[in-house]
């Protein structure tokens, strides 16, 4: 392995970081939105579509896919923000297929270990993920500490990999490719409310390249 291909690996992956992403009035109409509907929220899961599983171990957040009249607003956007994304992030041009998007909220103790957004199980054909994008909001002042998310390098960190911490700020839009290993760290709550808790929309744009 030359020089510049163990420089890619143990560097951190592209990412983007767009603060004041989404405005300030519609991350307020959606932390009402959430705090209206604790209880649809579920212990998150792992695995594909066909063979999904809570292991708390793994991944301990809860998640609803309800966005009631928020959707098509909060689909365009994130569709905004994909061409600029995909010459930022030097991505392949890929035909985008659909958006697959889930409501999470990480409380006390919350927390997902490193992984990949894409799934790698065989299966009938479906769109890939391509992208990751994750929109953070939460109630003002912030009643929680850490939850960061951090990306991994694909070397790890005993082979000479690296990583970069991303901070959910209120109103900030995080995009990174779907390969990208990454994990969040665990969030303090110690009031243990829901309304306090690390909320983010997790977003994964679909499609084959082209």
């Amino acid at each position: 392995m030359n020089a510049k291909t163990f420089s890619a690996f143990s560097a951190p992956p592209p990412h983007w970081v767009v603060d004041a992403a989404f405005g300030a009035e519609l991350a307020a109409r959606l932390l009402k939105f959430v705090l209206e509907r604790e209880p649809v929220f579920a212990d998150t899961t792992i695995g594909n579509t066909a063979n999904k599983f809570v292991r708390k171990s793994v991944r301990s957040s809860r998640a609803t896919q309800d966005f009631g009249d928020l959707r098509a607003e909060v689909e365009a956007r994130f569709r905004a923000r994909l061409p600029a994304a995909i010459s930022r992030l030097g991505l392949a041009p890929f035909a985008l297929k659909g958006l697959s998007m889930e409501l999470a909220a990480h409380g006390d103790g919350d927390f997902y270990h490193r992984h990949i957004d894409t799934f790698v199980a065989s299966g009938p054909p479906r769109p890939d993920r391509i992208l990751t994008g994750v929109y953070y909001f939460h109630a003002t002042p912030c009643g929680f500490t850490g939850g960061d998310l951090r990306l991994h390098s694909l070397r790890s960190a005993d082979d000479g990999g690296s990583h970069v911490d991303i901070a959910p700020k209120n109103d900030r839009l995080l995009l990174f490719p779907a390969w990208a290993p990454h994990e969040v760290r665990p969030v303090s709550c110690p009031d243990r409310d829901f309304g306090q808790s690390r909320f983010a929309i997790n977003c994964w744009y679909l499609g084959k390249s082209v």
